[in-house]
């Protein structure tokens, strides 16, 4: 999966380049996970980390090239696209940046699409598998691929994390300090004692989440709603429907 971010403080132009990239989407093999951005401040405070970044370089506040230049310090591997109206500018954000390319507005679809299939073959060579760190009951260092976990599970004053592979035993974790971290992989808390890859739900059954590994974890009635929002919304930017 491609992960792409569009910032943009022109509500306009934030939509119009969605729509543009939705397009592409079906026209390519990679399926997209798409965030809108309405401000570079809102860019940065997020915990989204996009493979490719379509960046307005005109904004209020902080410009466009003020945010790449930022983002380009934490994170050396993202494809940056420039879209802007302003030819002079352009010049500064290549050199300062180092950014892969730039739109000019009013952005049309084939130069959208050819720079977009470009970026993306850039970006499958450098994107990384993403892994975290937990502690295990033995204090040992348990080091998993986010895409390899079902769920955890908070049992009897610690963590269970149900894998592809096998199940293991955490300790010094909170399950909601586990939801605050994994959320930007695609988690969520669905009961006060689980929190679920919604990437890996089959099926929602009454008070009941189906695993595609087959197994069943508990959905709290009052997170019902959000969970199948969440999981729509994950459906709606990765998968064709």
């Amino acid at each position: 999966m491609i992960r792409i971010a569009i910032c943009d403080d022109e509500k306009r132009d934030r939509e119009q380049l969605f729509r543009l990239v939705t397009e592409c989407e079906s026209v390519n093999t990679e399926k997209f996970c798409i965030e809108l951005f309405e401000s570079g401040e809102q860019l940065l405070e997020s915990q989204f980390e996009p493979d490719i970044l379509f960046l307005d370089i005109i904004m209020d506040n902080q410009d466009g090239i003020q945010v790449g230049a930022t983002i380009r310090r934490q994170r050396t591997d993202v494809t940056i696209i420039y879209i802007t109206n302003l030819d002079g500018k352009i010049a500064e954000a290549m050199n300062r940046i180092h950014s892969y390319g730039y739109l000019i507005k009013p952005v049309q679809k084939e130069e959208l699409f050819t720079i977009l299939s470009e970026a993306i073959q850039v970006s499958k060579r450098s994107i990384k598998i993403k892994y975290e760190f937990f502690v295990s009951e033995n204090n040992t260092i348990i080091k998993l691929p986010v895409t390899d976990i079902y769920y955890f599970e908070y049992c009897n004053r610690k963590i269970k994390i149900v894998t592809k592979d096998k199940e293991y035993i955490c300790i010094k974790e909170r399950i909601s300090d586990i939801e605050d971290r994994m959320r930007p992989y695609g988690f969520a808390m669905s009961h006060q004692s689980f929190v679920v890859n919604l990437y890996e739900v089959e099926e929602i059954r009454d008070k009941m989440l189906l695993l595609k590994n087959g197994e069943m974890v508990f959905l709290a009635q009052k997170r019902a709603s959000t969970i199948r929002c969440q999981i729509m919304e994950l459906v709606k930017k990765s998968f064709d429907v």
